[in-house]
C-alpha cells in the first residue's frame, strides 16, 4: 500500500482497535437501539399482507392488543370510512400494528419483511404502510439494491458503513411523524428480507454499527454510482459545506461502465417536461452550457427559443426535471443536432461523497473498507454508534 495512506489513516486504526467490541456484540445491541420507519408503501388504495406464524394487531397509539392469530393467508388491506379492514376483519383505527411474534414472518405484496408494521390510513383515505426494524436489518435490507454482492468484500463493507450512517443521518432529519426513510432512490432502495444476500448480510454483520462522524455529528454520507475523476463537492447542490464533502480527486474508477455515457433526445420532448414544470418554452432551437464548477459539472445552461427568448437554467434543476437516469451526472456537454441534441457525459450520479466503482477499483487494488472510506469522505472518523449513542445524540 502506498505510504500516503499508511500515514493517513493511522488515526482510525487507533480508534477502532479500542472499540473492543464483537461483530455478535454489536448486533445484539442493534436490538435496543431506535429502530428505523421505513415507508414501503406510501398512498395506496390497497395491498396484500400475509403473516407465516402467530401475530398481533396492536392499537398504534396505545399498544393494546386488538387480535391475536395463528397465522395470516394472503389478506387484501383496504381502508374504509371508520378504520382499516384486512380480509374480513375489521378494526375501528386508523393506525395498527402488525406484530409478528417469534419467527414468524410478514409479506407485503408477495414480499418479505422483518419486523413490524405499521399501517396508517390518511386523511384522503389511502394507506402508509411502515416497516419498523432495527438498524442492522434495514442495512441489510438496503444494501444488495446499493451495490453488486459479487463485489469484493472491503467495498461492499465500506457500501454498509456509508448506508448505516445515511441511516442514521435520515433518521435525525426525518420530517414525518411515521417514518423516518422511504424505500425507493428518494432515500435508499429497501427490499425487506426478500433482498438479503449472504455476503452483503456478512459485510453488515461485519461492520455493526460502524459510521461515519465528522466532528461527533453523524455525517450525510451521500454516495453514488462514479463520478469520472472527481467527487462533487456537496455545496453545489445542497445546504451543506463539511469539509468531508468537498469532493477529491478520483482515478480509481476510470474503468468503470458509467464512466461515459451518450443519450439524443428531441428537442421537443425536454421542452415538455420542462413546461410540465412549470416554465413556459416556445420551440427550443438551441442549448449551451454556460458555466462548469471545479469538479467539472455543469452549474448553468442557456436555453433558446425560436422568438429569440434566452432563460438560464440551473444544471441540477435541468437534470431532475429531464430525469436523472436519462442525463446520468451533471457532466456533459452538448451537441446540437437540428431538432435534436446529444448529451455526452461522464459518471452517473449526483457525485456527492463515496463513488461505489472507484471503492470497487480501490478494493481490487488491496485497499481496506477503512482506508476506501476515509478517500472519499477525508476528515471523517468511523466510530460504534452503539458504544457512542450518547455523545452523538443518537
Amino acid at each position: 500500500m502506498k505510504t500516503f495512506t499508511k500515514i493517513l489513516f493511522i488515526p482510525i486504526f487507533v480508534f477502532l482497535s479500542g472499540c473492543g467490541v464483537s461483530h455478535q456484540l454489536r448486533s445484539q445491541q442493534a436490538q435496543h437501539f431506535q429502530p428505523v420507519r421505513i415507508a414501503i408503501l406510501r398512498g395506496v388504495g390497497e395491498f396484500t399482507l400475509q403473516v407465516k406464524g402467530p401475530y398481533q394487531v396492536l392499537n398504534f397509539d396505545s399498544k393494546e392488543t386488538l387480535g391475536q392469530e395463528k397465522f395470516l393467508k394472503a389478506k387484501k388491506v383496504v381502508p374504509t370510512k371508520d378504520g382499516i379492514q384486512i380480509g374480513e376483519k375489521h378494526y375501528l383505527k386508523d393506525k395498527i400494528k402488525i406484530s409478528p411474534q417469534k419467527e414468524a414472518s410478514v409479506y407485503i405484496n408477495n414480499r418479505r419483511f422483518r419486523g413490524e408494521i405499521d399501517i396508517i390510513k390518511n386523511v384522503n383515505n389511502h394507506l402508509l404502510v411502515v416497516n419498523v426494524i432495527d438498524l442492522e436489518n434495514y442495512i441489510k435490507g438496503v444494501l444488495y439494491h446499493e451495490i453488486s454482492d459479487r463485489w469484493p468484500l472491503e467495498a461492499i463493507k465500506a457500501q454498509a458503513i456509508a448506508a448505516r450512517t445515511y441511516a442514521l443521518y435520515s433518521m435525525q432529519n426525518s420530517k414525518s411523524p411515521f417514518y423516518d426513510v422511504r424505500s425507493d432512490i428518494y432515500s435508499q432502495v429497501y427490499g425487506g428480507r426478500t433482498s438479503e444476500k449472504y455476503r452483503t448480510n456478512i459485510a453488515v454483520e461485519r461492520t455493526a454499527g460502524l459510521v461515519l462522524v465528522y466532528r461527533d455529528k453523524i455525517l450525510p454520507a451521500f454516495y453514488h454510482a462514479t463520478c469520472a475523476g472527481h467527487t462533487e463537492n456537496v455545496a453545489a447542490l445542497w445546504d451543506n459545506n463539511l469539509p468531508p464533502l468537498r469532493g477529491v480527486v478520483c482515478n480509481f474508477c476510470k474503468k468503470s461502465p458509467h464512466y461515459s455515457w451518450k443519450k439524443n433526445m428531441r428537442l421537443k420532448d425536454i421542452q415538455d417536461k420542462l413546461n410540465e414544470k412549470g416554465y413556459a418554452f416556445g420551440r427550443i432551437t438551441h442549448m449551451q452550457v454556460l458555466d462548469r464548477n471545479p469538479s467539472g459539472r455543469i452549474t448553468t445552461i442557456k436555453i433558446t427559443t425560436d422568438d429569440d427568448k434566452q432563460t438560464i437554467v440551473s444544471g441540477k434543476e435541468f437534470r431532475d426535471i429531464v430525469g436523472p437516469n436519462v442525463i446520468r451526472s451533471n457532466n456533459y456537454v452538448i451537441d446540437m443536432k437540428g431538432y435534436y441534441v446529444d448529451f455526452l457525459g461522464r459518471g452517473w450520479g449526483h457525485g456527492v461523497g463515496l463513488c461505489q466503482w472507484g471503492a470497487y477499483f480501490m478494493s481490487r487494488e488491496g485497499y481496506s473498507y477503512d482506508e476506501i472510506l476515509s478517500f472519499y469522505y477525508p476528515g471523517a472518523r468511523i466510530v460504534d454508534c452503539y458504544e457512542k449513542h450518547k455523545r452523538l445524540d443518537l
